[in-house]
């Protein structure tokens, strides 16, 4: 049976897109004689009845923020997936060398995984070994 696939491809990487649009974005300063309020977002139509948002780097900044922190939330969690699905003998000791390992959450989670049972095998259970040791009592 075939794997289902995701109808959607979901972004990858939310900050770094949002990081590029906001450097592609060409900026042009306008006067008015309106006070805006920091809070609020506010909606442009041009002539040609296109939308434009209009918001305080206060609230940018947040945004960003927030898109930074999803992705780490992303991250870590498909890393406990990829640390639970390997079968740890103590999750808590090796949760906390995979997060030294994960540094700057760059490397896949699977392959700091991977790493990992190789660099302490002992860590984890592994089916083949008690096999072995019930055999010979």
């Amino acid at each position: 049976m075939a794997a289902p696939k995701p109808i959607i491809k979901q972004e990858e990487n939310v900050f770094q897109t949002l990081k590029k649009i906001l450097s592609d974005a060409q900026i042009s300063t306008a006067f008015c004689d309106i006070v805006l309020d920091g809070e609020n977002c506010y909606s442009l139509k041009d002539k040609n009845q296109q939308e434009f948002y209009l918001i305080s780097k206060k609230s940018m900044q947040s945004l960003v923020e927030s898109a930074k922190k999803l992705e780490r939330e992303q991250y870590l969690f498909r890393l406990e997936q990829e640390v639970y699905k390997s079968m740890p003998i103590d999750f808590e000791d090796v949760w906390c060398i995979a997060l030294k390992e994960a540094k700057n959450y760059k490397k896949e989670p699977k392959l700091i995984v991977k790493n990992l049972k190789k660099r302490y095998p002992y860590l984890f259970l592994t089916f083949l070994n008690q096999l072995d040791t019930t055999d010979n009592i």
